[in-house]
């Protein structure tokens, strides 16, 4: 048992690039004004629209974006007026894990949950995590892979790994996102696509396709 914690460590250089990563990543976010913020967001969100996977999708994980993350706003909107079923995710800071629940006013239905970041209203009926058919994923950074560097609370490693095999899941990051590594660990669930302002990467190729 020991021995195989031991393997599943992360190196302590790596960990170390790690920290330095998202640090240096979350002050360059931290950084933009707000109408970069938009601009970019509206193109990364139109690369989603694109996708098949969110046309073809019946149920959608959302998030409530904060801090200059990729907003999903257009995406919930033309998700609901489509008819598909929209969710949230529900942060529980005890035990460090996500559940999903359901809406179906934008923005009327979220209010400020767990770090403020605004979740469905605790009357909202719950979507169990197999009923997902397009994950969207917030990050600090991606590789071309598809892994995925978060904040540091595990919250996403232990939810993704919940959902069907068949569900779509798909980063949203600025380009500046993008790096060559995040230093991923044995436990880490790849995305299968990274959306850019640029681009959009499948993870299985690691090749971009401008959609």
């Amino acid at each position: 048992m020991i021995a195989e914690e031991v393997k599943n460590r992360l190196p302590v250089r790596s960990k170390i690039q790690k920290r330095a990563l998202r640090l240096a990543l979350l002050s360059r976010r931290q950084v933009l004004s707000e109408e970069e913020v938009v601009a970019a967001s509206a193109a990364i969100q139109e690369r989603v629209r694109r996708l098949p996977a969110f046309q073809a999708a019946g149920v959608v994980l959302a998030y409530a974006a904060c801090r200059n993350e990729v907003q999903t706003d257009v995406l919930v909107r033309e998700a609901l007026a489509a008819g598909k079923r929209v969710a949230f995710p529900v942060t529980d800071p005890v035990k460090k894990t996500l559940s999903v629940r359901a809406i179906s006013r934008y923005p009327d239905d979220l209010v400020p949950g767990a770090y403020g970041i605004p979740e469905p209203k605790p009357s909202c009926p719950t979507v169990a995590p197999d009923e997902l058919d397009l994950v969207l994923v917030p990050g600090v950074a991606f590789d071309r892979k598809g892994f995925r560097l978060g904040y540091g609370g595990g919250y996403y490693d232990r939810f993704l790994p919940q959902i069907r095999e068949s569900t779509a899941t798909v980063g949203l990051a600025y380009r500046f996102q993008v790096v060559n590594t995040v230093y991923p660990e044995k436990h880490d669930r790849r995305v299968r696509f990274v959306a850019t302002e640029e681009t959009v990467i499948e993870a299985k190729t690691g090749v971009g396709s401008r959609r």
